[in-house]
């Protein structure tokens, strides 16, 4: 008996330390830590609503409204999952610390998918029409009074041209060829919703063959993103004004966050050597030019060669004996030298010496570009502001364009349901040329 007892003992012993094992083993399962922190956010601060959860598991809180949290973490816990749409996910190991502060980065991913159209915005992926997108990014390095000249090559089926020399002159834009051979080709231009009626300022009563383009008091610095909607479906919303396109201007606006500076200058030169490709022909081969044409002129109309020659030397001589010169030849026909003297008219013997017309026309060409903005805001309004000046002088002297420009983009949010925008754009251009 004594034996056969020791051997129950021995069993009730081992199933004791069985069951302490297994009561150990529940309680170190149950056994949980409390993790604290503040999820902050790289744009405003406290950071509300952001999903806070412990991997593997279904535990989770979120964020009060200053970004504070408290969790239960399982002793298996070793991991929180911090979320909120807009921001990175972020994985913080907890590493047995009680408290556990995140600050959120903003993500842009979900953003560069989303483009404007004419009827709203849609993801770019889902969206199955006929549009290209432009961003700042493409156009900000491009040194241009308009953002029409920074369009070139960067979308499909758009034709950008450009007619003239004339500084600040707008480009014409074609979006999938020409549409009327008699009615205008010019594409819808919206600005940040509202159409806009794109074409001459004003051009002197006809007698300036300038083109001063209202599109040129836009800032190029001052655009977000350019979508030019090249389908029925996207430009049905305008009606007939659609017709050939629409290039929808969305401009910068303020984001949440402390105030942003961004000041920005740039200028470039175009000397006369960068130019000179040819020999410009001196005062002697203009001046024997000018006299066949006149020569020409009157022999073409049945007059003898001494008529032509009196009639060219009379309008050589009329033309510039005011600035000291007197031309005369030795024969009368067509290719006759002509010979130049200086006359000394009591205020400078020119003798010899000859007007530098070069100098005159010509000079160095200054391009040069100044944008100063200021952007912020808080979770209620939000504001972005700007002031630009832009000068384009061209290598000929009576060839240029000013633009000074404003903007201001303010947004308040009026209750939970509401927002009132405002968005202000004051310019003054100035444009000067030959006719």
């Amino acid at each position: 008996m004594k034996r056969n007892y020791s051997k129950f003992s021995i069993m009730i012993k081992n199933a004791f330390l069985l069951l302490l094992g297994l009561f150990a083993s529940s309680l170190a399962a149950y056994a949980q830590s409390t993790v604290r922190g503040k999820v902050t956010d790289n744009t405003q601060g406290a950071a509300p609503g952001v999903s806070v959860q412990v991997k593997g598991t279904t535990k989770g809180v979120v964020t009060s409204g200053d970004g504070t949290y408290s969790i239960d973490v399982p002793a298996n816990g070793t991991t929180l999952i911090f979320s909120l749409v807009g921001f990175a996910t972020q994985e913080v190991v907890i590493g047995g610390r009680a408290v556990v502060d995140v600050e959120m980065q903003q993500s842009t991913k979900s953003l560069d998918e989303v483009m404007v159209v004419a009827y709203g915005t849609a993801k770019k992926g889902t969206y199955t029409g006929a549009a290209s997108v432009i961003k700042q990014n493409d156009i900000k390095d491009v040194p241009s009074t308009s953002f029409q000249n920074a369009l070139i090559g960067r979308a499909a089926g758009v034709q950008v041209t450009t007619a003239s020399g004339q500084a600040g002159a707008t480009p014409a834009i074609r979006i999938r060829g020409v549409g009327s051979m008699n009615a205008s080709n010019e594409p819808l231009y919206v600005i940040d919703g509202v159409p806009v009626v794109a074409g001459d300022q004003g051009n002197l009563s006809g007698s300036y063959i300038g083109s001063n383009n209202v599109m040129n008091t836009i800032n190029p610095a001052d655009i977000e993103t350019i979508t030019i909607l090249k389908d029925a479906a996207a430009s049905s919303l305008y009606g007939s004004r659609a017709a050939n396109g629409v290039v929808l201007i969305t401009t910068k606006k303020g984001k949440r966050g402390k105030p942003s500076v961004h000041l920005a200058s740039s200028i470039g030169f175009t000397p006369s050597w960068a130019t000179d490709n040819y020999e410009s022909a001196g005062p002697q081969e203009q001046t024997n030019m000018l006299y066949r044409i006149f020569h020409d002129y009157r022999t073409s109309a049945g007059q003898t060669e001494v008529q032509a020659n009196t009639y060219a030397l009379t309008q050589l001589n009329t033309k510039f004996n005011r600035h000291g010169y007197k031309f005369a030849t030795t024969g009368t026909a067509l290719n006759e030298n002509v010979i130049i003297t200086g006359m000394t008219d009591g205020l400078v013997n020119r003798e010899g010496t000859y007007y530098n017309w070069d100098d005159a026309y010509f000079g160095t060409g200054i391009y040069q570009t100044n944008d100063l903005s200021v952007s912020g805001g808080d979770q209620n309004t939000t504001y972005y502001t700007s002031l630009n000046y832009t000068k384009d002088q061209n290598r000929i002297k009576i060839n240029k364009f000013d633009r000074i420009s404003g903007r201001a983009n303010i947004t308040q949010k009026v209750g939970k349901y509401f927002e009132f925008a405002t968005n202000v754009a004051i310019a003054r251009n100035s444009q000067e040329g030959f006719n």
